[in-house]
């Protein structure tokens, strides 16, 4: 795929487009004579890969929820706060991308068929990747705004102003049917020089999450379970999210991204001031206390051991390989060894020391390219579906259904505790008490997918539990000197009104001009 994307220097042709929905027909060039050979058609699908998510929702999806906070994107902030409306950039932005996107899809599955220099193989797999991109479009669509326009045409204008909003349920279906299209075509592996694109065991992985997340458990279950011992969790959890490893066992399907060709700069977002970076994404106190202790008992368990004034000490070792925190010690991009300093006063990465600061005592190590051009333009390629998650969808799965053995706990949490370094009872099998094995795999969840695609965003909508956790004070760092009486920094306070934000509303600049649109309760 990285070679692949040298030709995403012509998707320009590709990328005009009108706006809201971008639902208006292609310009004259790619209608009439584009479609001619195969580097026509994978130009255009490479186009269409590009449209999967942005590096900044990847990123910042995280900061709507209780894992971390933005102090510079107020349209995201906005939203974790509950302080948000019809008029939101991101909530409009979202459904426009989404939309433009589904615009291409459409428009290569209608075209494809006209590419006579091409095999059929070739054709069906690229037609089964593009099936694959659209319904993850749709799967997007449809947990953020329920009943949503479903089009899988391409349309004019003016058909474009009469949409209407289509039952999330049909849009379900038809999700499954591309799926189940998707991996009928789908080859297993590609050429060395074609890695990263669609596999069919990838489209699996994303039919099993999409049953998980609408309660079909023995779907999921099934789906999960047909992948296992055909991948393996990579040694080194730290290790994992490094450039060298991008072809890691582990990974089924990424963004991809190449050195000074195609680049992100999430990183300038998470790295200490001292490192060049300025904290526009930063660790909450929430998720740092979500890290039980090496022996796999949580922070506030007395077997835990936990000693609040060395907090990062006896931690499961994913909190390190993720946190920067006070005293963290690593590497800069010279490779010498630095220590990080968060505490109040310290120059020049300490907590509020200065506007590129963390306000909440932490930032990211999680994604840290010592490699990255200038320091934040990173060519590392983001991780949209790995084999761990695989193992955790096919665990909630039988625990949902109470089915959930010995035997599922070896293969899945304890496999996955064991890589990530976790000893004694943290191994051990708890029993079958549903609700405690529940609470395990949901913070399993959180901890191992952490700043991954909005995993946790997402999970605490599924799961109904984002009243509990968006509501009051976001906090950072305990300090000596800070006037709450638990000492812990006051970050963002939060609302989230179950009766309306489990759906974000339909934008109103796409009501403004198409009044069949209705709008979702409360907005």
């Amino acid at each position: 795929m990285k070679k692949i994307f040298l030709f995403l220097s012509v998707i320009w042709i590709f990328s005009a487009c009108s706006s809201d929905l971008d639902l208006s027909p292609m310009d004259s060039q790619s209608e009439l004579n584009y479609w001619d050979t195969e580097e026509d058609a994978q130009i255009f699908l490479n186009s269409i890969y590009a449209d999967l998510m942005s590096a900044q929702d990847y990123l910042y999806f995280n900061a709507l929820s209780d894992d971390a906070y933005t102090k510079a994107m107020e349209e995201y902030r906005n939203i974790a706060s509950g302080s948000y409306g019809t008029a939101n950039g991101v909530v409009a932005g979202v459904w426009s991308g989404r939309y433009e996107a589904i615009r291409r899809t459409n428009i290569f599955l209608n075209n494809i068929n006209e590419v006579e220099e091409i095999t059929e193989d070739q054709r069906t797999a690229l037609t089964a990747q593009a099936r694959f991109i659209r319904a993850w479009h749709y799967f997007n669509l449809i947990e953020l705004y329920g009943d949503v326009p479903l089009i899988t045409d391409e349309i004019s204008i003016e058909e474009s102003l009469t949409l209407e909003r289509d039952d999330s349920g049909t849009i379900l279906t038809f999700i499954y049917d591309e799926l189940t299209t998707a991996i009928n075509g789908l080859p297993s592996n590609y050429p060395a020089d074609q890695s990263g694109r669609i596999t069919k065991d990838a489209a699996i992985a994303f039919k099993s999450r999409v049953h998980l997340y609408n309660g079909e458990y023995e779907m999921a279950a099934t789906l999960a379970e047909g992948l296992l011992g055909d991948y393996s969790l990579f040694p080194s959890y730290a290790d994992l999210f490094k450039t060298e490893n991008e072809s890691a066992n582990e990974i089924l399907f990424s963004l991809q991204y190449i050195p000074t060709f195609r680049e992100h700069n999430n990183q300038y977002s998470l790295i200490p001031p001292s490192l060049g970076g300025y904290a526009n994404f930063s660790p909450l106190q929430e998720l740092v206390d979500a890290y039980p202790t090496i022996n796999g008992y949580g922070i506030d368990e007395p077997e835990a051991n936990y000693d609040e004034n060395n907090p990062y000490q006896n931690r499961d070792p994913r909190l390190s390989a993720t946190i920067i925190h006070d005293e963290y010690t690593m590497k800069d991009f010279e490779g010498n060894d630095i220590v990080i300093g968060t505490s109040p006063g310290d120059e020049p990465d300490g907590l509020n020391y200065s506007s590129n600061s963390t306000p909440t005592g932490y930032y990211v190590h999680k994604f840290y390219d010592p490699m990255a051009r200038n320091q934040v333009n990173s060519g590392l390629n983001l991780i949209l579906i790995r084999y761990a998650e695989v193992l955790l969808n096919l665990a909630e799965a039988k625990i949902e259904l109470g089915t959930f053995s010995q035997a599922d706990w070896d293969a899945t949490i304890g496999a996955i505790r064991a890589r990530a370094g976790l000893q004694g009872d943290a191994l051990v099998f708890p029993g079958s008490d549903q609700n405690l094995l529940r609470e395990i795999v949901r913070n399993e969840r959180r901890i191992e997918l952490a700043f991954e695609a909005g995993h946790r965003f997402f999970d605490i909508r599924r799961w109904e539990i984002a009243e509990e956790v968006l509501n009051g004070w976001a906090q950072g760092i305990k300090t000596d000197d800070s006037i709450v009486d638990d000492g812990y920094i006051r970050v963002d306070e939060r609302s989230f009104d179950p009766a309306k934000h489990y759906l974000w509303p339909i934008p109103l600049s796409e009501r403004d001009i198409n009044d069949n649109l209705t709008q979702n309760p409360n907005w």
